[in-house]
């Protein structure tokens, strides 16, 4: 990578780093002074999470949701967060305004079958709260082809700035073959209308205990680069013409027998107006939904690699966070959204439980459940509370690793979101969630107790 895109970036954080590891050092020896270091953890919120499209046969019939619901409680979770939309951009639900998903790998679902309310009534009658996830500009899924920017919408789908053939090229997301998901443009206002009626709608329908928002951003640094988007941005500049495109944002070279992005003059810009765009369309949506329910809790679910975040085009952190890195203008701050919601899920996906286990296989500091949770409450400050997200997946025969990971989330941030329940089921993981979320809960509450007494 060119030094444009690495330097900053790994000084700046390493210098917070070795800030936060003697924070944390004296944080410790604080709590082992007034309490246990693990102390008030037990009071921390665990949620589940319900992938639709990994759970289409069990979350389609009553048994299926049951089993799930009563497996969860047990397991000393709060919360179920569900997917009522698909990657592909179908709902689980009769909409008039979204397409119902029927049919998944040869798997009909059932017409007069509502999971939605069923996970409803019989989360609460289990004292389990439900939360509906959106995966908001997802609209198309490109391993099985299917989705509104595949039918009716082709015109909503993502203009890519892709090396395809050895030849860097501007093609449609749907023609290009990297990853499950076919965003639509966040730029083009016709999506932003549709994925708010779709919310709005939904919610005049089903009295939720919260909406998680996820995939609020652009597929990544190759979007996007339609025409729609060269005006947007033209206009942005002040009215200033990109005599170069995509050239004058970025141009993929071949550099060191890879092709890599080069910034061009309009870099920093093109940044800071993608982020000012989710952000215009974040504060769009969260008024909508308090418009329709004042006291709804609205997440914001994201990937907790801030580092490297800017390239989908979200600044997920506080306005009282200011990146020194060189990607960032000055005014990239103000384009921040946790102040726009009631809480932030990052998604601390990586296989490594500590910041040492991190720098020991090479990988920076940050891809790690610890240093992901570091990262997170540094740039959130405090605004609105952070929990920690773990993918199940990512520690697959490795159960006291999991738990590690799960203790760790829990130590350093307000709660646990643990992805997905077909992954606990594939590995059997019920009895090892249990003994952190019920187990270690009661251990932390007995210390308390006698420490009190």
């Amino acid at each position: 990578m060119s030094e444009f895109w690495s330097s900053g970036c790994t000084h700046d954080f390493r210098l917070r780093r070795a800030v936060f590891l003697r924070l944390l050092l004296l944080l410790a020896l604080l709590a082992g002074f007034f309490a246990p270091v693990n102390a008030q953890i037990g009071d921390k919120v665990a949620v589940l999470w319900i992938d639709p499209l990994r759970n289409i046969r069990e979350v389609s019939t009553r048994r299926g949701i049951l089993n799930i619901l009563t497996k969860a409680k047990a397991s000393g979770f709060e919360a179920v967060a569900f997917g009522v939309k698909t990657i592909s951009g179908h709902v689980l639900y009769r909409s008039k305004t979204a397409p119902r998903l029927l049919e998944w790998e040869q798997f009909r679902l059932p017409l007069d079958f509502d999971p939605i309310q069923l996970f409803l009534e019989e989360s609460h009658r289990r004292g389990l709260q439900f939360y509906a996830v959106y995966p908001v500009f997802s609209e198309g899924h490109m391993l099985q082809r299917v989705g509104p920017v595949y039918d009716d919408h082709s015109d909503w789908q993502a203009s890519v700035y892709v090396v395809e053939n050895e030849t860097p090229q501007i093609m449609p997301i749907t023609q290009w073959a990297q990853g499950p998901v076919a965003f639509a443009n966040p730029l083009n206002r016709d999506v932003q209308n549709y994925e708010v009626s779709m919310v709005a709608e939904f919610l005049q329908n089903y009295s939720v205990d919260g909406i998680i928002l996820d995939k609020l951003r652009f597929s990544g640094l190759e979007s996007d680069f339609s025409d729609e988007s060269r005006r947007q941005f033209e206009t942005f500049l002040g009215g200033q013409k990109v005599d170069w495109w995509p050239e004058d944002i970025f141009e993929w070279q071949f550099l060191n027998e890879a092709w890599q992005p080069v910034p061009g003059q309009l870099f920093t810009q093109w940044v800071e107006f993608r982020s000012q765009t989710i952000q215009s369309f974040v504060n769009r949506i969260t008024m909508a939904i308090q418009t329709m329910d004042p006291t709804l809790p609205i997440g914001n679910f994201v990937g907790s690699w801030y580092p490297m975040y800017y390239e989908y085009g979200v600044n997920w952190a506080s306005e009282t966070n200011v990146p020194e890195e060189n990607w960032a203008t000055s005014e990239y701050n103000k384009t921040a959204i946790a102040e726009k919601f009631s809480y932030s899920v990052v998604g601390c996906f990586f296989p490594r439980v500590t910041m040492e286990d991190a720098e020991r296989v090479g990988a920076d500091w940050w891809m790690s459940v610890e240093g992901g949770a570091i990262t997170a409450t540094e740039v959130i400050n405090k605004v609105t509370p952070v929990y920690a997200a773990i993918l199940v997946e990512q520690f697959k025969d490795a159960p006291e690793k999991l738990k590690a990971a799960m203790t760790m989330a829990r130590k350093l941030t307000d709660g646990l979101h643990l992805a997905d329940v077909s992954q606990i089921e594939k590995y059997k993981y019920w009895d090892e969630i249990k003994s952190i979320l019920i187990s270690g809960a009661s251990e932390s509450s007995d210390k308390r107790s006698t420490r009190t007494e």
